[in-house]
């Protein structure tokens, strides 16, 4: 094997398990989604709280992108991802022995913060080691690891949930972010970013001045907050409460519901490479995302408000709402596109963080709606949400997507920025 192609494995094996990390990141976000009955029941809880304690994983993981991005700017991804995951770990072991809620909510704390590192690791990984040619479809393979976790954490989730409960399943992703932190340390080792031989120590005025230069671009702000608001259906719907939905709606039981909802999540996958491809290919950023925002809406919309629809279809509709949403994959190429090469990371931190409180506004604000809505009933201490309820919390799938859609008509195409040779 000649020097270049031993190199370029490489590069491939570190990617490889840089989005295996994101695979586990989404794991540990969606994993709440199959334990909302077993939650409610045991610490006694509302829609509005159990919406929190999901979402504190996102106000954590968007908080730790201000240091996330300059650290791996800094040493590059190894080892900062490496020591973050054992903060994962250690949150899973805490969330899997509390009785209280309130330590409930310090392992999801720890859980976000250790995952926080891994879409920045991937996307700064295949920047450093492919050419701006084949980042968009490299980011968006990664993306599509990243919702087969969310896929894996739904249906697998769900079924170790039921075999084993809840505790041993939170055991066992602290047991495999372990294992996982080991590897990076290994593979990617001290690996740093070209260029960039400073190993002291990083304080926080240079953390603030690299990430500010990402605050500093009207643009990344204008195209991140509004592919934040038009990611909010995943969270909402995918990532949270759309197996509670299937399962006291549709009367469907917990794997199959969970199956049903993860089908979105691999949509999503599977859009974000496609679509990635298809705007290297095609030099164009702008109009795959309207595309796509809309078929996404107009598939989640008709799953919600047409509730005679047999399970085929409900799969059906997931699956072209994960398809069309996997666009969003885009607004971290176009704020590449928008970035200087030495602050990538940051650039791609703070997309991520205003990705990310999308997830931590809109899972306890449609918590919120529902109770408003709720009708008293309960199952084993649960609350049970009708349809009317679940509807009226729900028109936040199509408010967002329209409003996510208008603020990124108004930001510039990037289009001319993307013809860029291998």
């Amino acid at each position: 094997m000649s020097e270049d192609k031993k190199i370029l494995s490489f590069a491939y094996l570190v990617w490889g398990l840089g989005a295996f990390g994101f695979f586990y990141a989404w794991f540990q976000r969606v994993i709440p989604s199959v334990m909302v009955d077993h939650l409610m029941a045991e610490f006694a809880v509302s829609g509005v709280v159990l919406g929190t304690l999901s979402s504190i994983y996102f106000y954590v993981y968007a908080a730790m992108q201000l240091p996330v991005g300059a650290l791996i700017d800094r040493w590059g991804p190894g080892v900062p991802y490496a020591s973050a995951l054992i903060l994962a770990a250690a949150g899973s072991a805490l969330f899997a022995t509390t009785n209280t809620i309130e330590i409930a909510y310090l392992g999801r704390v720890l859980i976000g913060a250790g995952s926080a590192f891994a879409w920045v690791a991937v996307l700064k990984i295949t920047a450093l080691h492919f050419s701006p040619s084949r980042f968009a479809m490299l980011s968006g393979a990664g993306m599509f690891f990243g919702m087969f976790g969310g896929f894996s954490g739904q249906v697998l989730g769900g079924t170790l949930v039921d075999a084993v409960g809840w505790r041993m399943t939170m055991w066992g992703l602290a047991v495999t972010g372990i294992v996982l932190s080991i590897a990076v340390f290994t593979l990617v080792g001290r690996q740093k970013t070209e260029g960039n031989t400073n190993t002291g120590t990083l304080t926080m005025k240079e953390i603030l001045i690299t990430f500010t230069s990402a605050l500093r671009q009207p643009q990344v702000w204008l195209v991140g907050c509004g592919g934040a608001i038009a990611a909010a259906p995943v969270f909402i719907f995918g990532a949270l409460w759309g197996v509670p939905f299937l399962m006291q709606i549709h009367g469907l039981p917990r794997p199959l519901a969970a199956s049903l909802t993860a089908t979105m999540l691999i949509g999503w996958g599977l859009g974000a490479f496609l679509s990635g491809w298809i705007s290297d290919k095609m030099g164009q950023r702008r109009n795959p995302l309207i595309v796509g925002i809309v078929v996404a809406m107009a598939s989640l919309s008709a799953a919600i408000y047409l509730p005679e629809l047999p399970t085929i279809a409900i799969a059906a509709l997931m699956l072209i709402g994960g398809l069309g949403s996997g666009v969003i994959i885009l607004i971290f190429a176009i704020s590449g596109d928008l970035s200087p090469d030495t602050a990538r990371g940051s650039t791609f931190a703070f997309a991520n963080m205003l990705m990310i409180l999308s997830g931590a506004i809109f899972q306890p604000v449609t918590g919120l709606l529902l109770d408003l809505n709720w009708n008293g009933v309960t199952e084993n201490s649960a609350r049970l949400y009708d349809l009317h309820a679940y509807q009226i919390a729900f028109l936040l799938i199509p408010i967002t997507s329209i409003v996510g859609m208008l603020m990124i008509l108004l930001s510039r195409n990037t289009e001319k920025d993307t013809r860029r040779p291998t």
